[in-house]
């Protein structure tokens, strides 16, 4: 993250009043789903969650739809604060994917509107991202994921005031660590989705993988913002509450993503060896080596984390640690020397402050963040071993302090010491495990 406290706070983008289905807690102090809760001393989201949903694991539910209340605020769960409580997709019902609703002719809002100012130069832009990203890319989600729904949207938006002088197409490769290099800066692919920002205003800080993004790509406006969290085992000892937890322990984050937030503001988790980073191919081999207690924790987006772990039946299992490690924004990035660069830039900017300005952003958010809800609340039990924040914990969500965090980063291609994997015991963790994380 680079962006100062205030500025974040103006960025935030809220998930509105999510589903028209309910979750509603039995007994008599059961809140009822799709109204205002006004906060009380002593509540946390967890909390509120349980009584909403009979499920406290579900607290980021809460924090997506209030973002625009909580905003950085460190003090975020203030008494008299009143929070929507939003409904999920009701258990056990078919989660159907549901198309943005056709706009009016004219676009979402009858305000009239400056038009987007085209370029003769560019008749097509071609996107590049991949899968494993849940809910925000994925082949098999619905219209490719919330970030590709919202990019193509927008590129729509350029298409119809063309009036056929332009056209755009997302595309997919899945290897991350390919994307900048070479497909991106040999141009093979105009720009890509989605993509954390390191703080580039200090490269000093950097490793060799966040400065080249930082010299190489521009970046756009933030499309949307997640919450990376540690996923650990519900038998475990490790919670991860306070930094000097992590000494000595073995994390799991997908290779060719970003690791930036495991040593900005001090931490220096990869680079002072305090953590052993293990890098496979597949989220889903992370989660499978935390099952069997090869790794201690897994470092991903939170949504992304509760994905992948109910696809593989891990719910009952496993569960977000009590301290989010960052939030980060995703952008789309283009090479500083594509020759349209700026104009590309400007389209996607332009055109995603049009959806904002017309109602079409929320819209879109809302309908992911519906679906995705709806889907983990009818697979996802609840389980008395899960230990999610409270609000002391929501203190380490301000985005000053800690960086970007766990979208794709810049990956070189020199070799990197990806900790070779013994024949494991199940339960035990292998010795010969080596730092990587560094180009």
């Amino acid at each position: 993250m680079t962006a100062k406290s205030d500025a974040m706070v103006d960025r935030l983008f809220i998930a509105v009043m999510v589903g028209a289905w309910c979750l509603i807690a039995t007994g008599a102090s059961a809140q009822t789903c799709g109204s205002e809760y006004m906060l009380k001393p002593g509540d946390t989201l967890a909390s509120i969650a349980r009584t909403a949903y009979g499920n406290a694991s579900q607290w980021s539910i809460i924090y997506y739809t209030n973002q625009d209340r909580l905003g950085n605020n460190v003090a975020l769960l203030v008494p008299g604060l009143s929070l929507k409580i939003p409904c999920l997709a009701e258990a056990g019902k078919p989660v159907e994917a549901k198309p943005v609703e056709t706009p009016p002719v004219g676009g979402w809002s009858t305000t009239e509107t400056t038009p987007i100012q085209l370029s003769s130069m560019l008749k097509r832009i071609d996107f590049l991202t991949a899968e494993g990203y849940a809910p925000f890319t994925g082949r098999d989600l619905p219209q490719g994921g919330m970030l590709v729904d919202l990019l193509q949207e927008a590129m729509k938006l350029i298409k119809d005031q063309a009036k056929g002088d332009f056209d755009y197409q997302v595309s997919w490769v899945n290897d991350w660590s390919a994307h900048l290099n070479p497909l991106l800066i040999t141009r093979a692919f105009d720009a890509g989705i989605p993509w954390s920002k390191p703080d580039c205003g200090h490269p000093e800080t950097l490793d060799k993988a966040g400065q080249y993004i930082c010299q190489k790509f521009f970046f756009s406006d933030p499309l949307y913002e997640s919450v990376t969290v540690l996923f650990v085992r519900n038998d475990g000892s490790f919670n991860f509450e306070r930094d000097e937890q992590i000494a000595g322990k073995t994390l799991c984050r997908t290779k060719g993503w970003s690791t930036y937030d495991l040593d900005k503001g001090g931490r220096n988790w990869v680079k002072d060896g305090k953590i052993t980073l293990m890098q496979p191919q597949r989220a889903e081999d992370c989660f499978r080596m935390l099952d069997e207690g090869i790794v201690d924790a897994v470092a991903i987006a939170e949504l992304t984390g509760r994905a992948v772990a109910g696809a593989m039946g891990m719910s009952d299992r496993i569960h977000a640690a009590s301290r989010a490690i960052n939030i980060e924004t995703m952008h789309v990035i283009i090479a500083k020397t594509h020759v349209s660069a700026r104009t590309v830039l400007y389209y996607v900017n332009s055109a995603l402050a049009r959806l904002k300005e017309t109602g079409a952003y929320d819209a879109i958010t809302a309908k992911h963040l519906e679906q995705f809800w709806g889907a983990a609340a009818a697979s996802q039990p609840a389980t008395a071993g899960t230990r999610p924040p409270n609000a002391s914990s929501h203190h380490n969500l301000n985005p000053a302090s800690t960086g970007a965090s766990q979208a794709p980063s810049a990956k070189t291609h020199e070799p990197e010491a990806v900790p070779q994997q013994k024949s494991a015991v199940p339960g035990k963790k292998t010795s010969d495990g080596k730092k990587t994380g560094q180009p």
